[in-house]
């Protein structure tokens, strides 16, 4: 999952400002910049699961006691390299802090700190500790074993021509036919609104489709039902949506060159696809 730009920013400010009070606390200049411990400000024990949605994602959640902009730094050593915060933060200070760690299994140990910095500027950063989260490893991709009697997924061969909104470049339209896991199509709260349309390039059978839905950690965004319009006329549908955990693609016969997947029913706010798949007869 991609941080939004906004958040990215934030983030990214918030890590050169830690970074720099760390190397200033060091040197001879005379600052007296300080980073305190995450410990004056935690209000619950760090808590790490895995998303029941999606077993290749874990969840991390914390309490402040005071709204902060907040991240989690985490890794497979201690070099880290993964950077997460918040979705429901935009750009500002919360309480709650439930944050998608992407790609994070159970069965392997991470490292990790938790940054941030409150409304008067002060950094609070926690040390150095490991999580692992509990549960199976997953042994494969989601939605990798496919029904029989269908073939390639066209769509990642096509096109997004439409879409009903796009959060930010960070969350486009695209993001739903690049055949990973880690990216999402987020609308801007179209809610049961969303659509997005796929240009195949040209008419071509169809034996399956699939809308893999995004979620929040707020229950928010995810879809439940969708329908598909093929080139403007024929409506299919509604199909139940899926999701990494739950995989469902749904049979159809059809000829089309453009599929615009309409939300039809879903929890409402930023809803989108992780991946929005066209499967070819077998």
């Amino acid at each position: 999952m991609r941080p939004r730009p906004r958040l990215l920013l934030v983030a990214s400010v918030l890590a050169a400002a830690l970074l720099l009070a760390s190397c200033d606390s060091d040197g001879d200049d005379g600052d007296t910049t300080e980073v305190r411990p995450f410990s004056e400000v935690q209000a619950t024990e760090f808590v790490f699961e895995t998303d029941p949605s999606d077993p290749n994602r874990g969840i991390f959640r914390v309490e402040t006691t005071e709204p902060m902009i907040c991240a989690i730094v985490w890794g497979e050593t201690e070099a880290l390299g993964n950077f997460n915060n918040s979705l429901a933060m935009n750009g500002t200070g919360i309480i709650n802090h439930d944050v998608f760690l992407p790609g994070a299994q159970a069965g392997t140990t991470y490292f990790f700190r938790v940054q941030g910095s409150t409304a008067d500027g002060t950094l609070y950063q926690s040390p150095l500790e490991t999580f692992e989260l509990e549960g199976e490893p997953a042994v494969a991709a989601p939605g990798t074993e496919l029904p029989s009697g269908l073939g390639a997924n066209l769509a990642l061969a096509g096109e997004v021509t439409e879409v009903s909104s796009e959060f930010s470049a960070a969350w486009a339209g695209a993001n739903a036919i690049d055949d990973d896991l880690t990216t999402e199509w987020s609308s801007r709260g179209s809610g049961d609104d969303a659509f997005i349309t796929i240009d195949l390039g040209e008419s071509q059978p169809i034996a399956g489709v699939e809308y893999l839905t995004r979620s929040m950690v707020d229950g928010s965004a995810i879809t439940t039902t969708f329908s598909v319009v093929l080139d403007g006329g024929e409506r299919l549908g509604p199909f139940d949506a899926s999701s990494p955990a739950v995989p469902t693609v749904h049979a159809i016969n059809a000829e089309a060159r453009q599929l615009r997947f309409e939300v039809e029913n879903s929890t409402g706010g930023n809803t989108g696809a992780i991946e929005v798949r066209v499967f070819a007869p077998e």
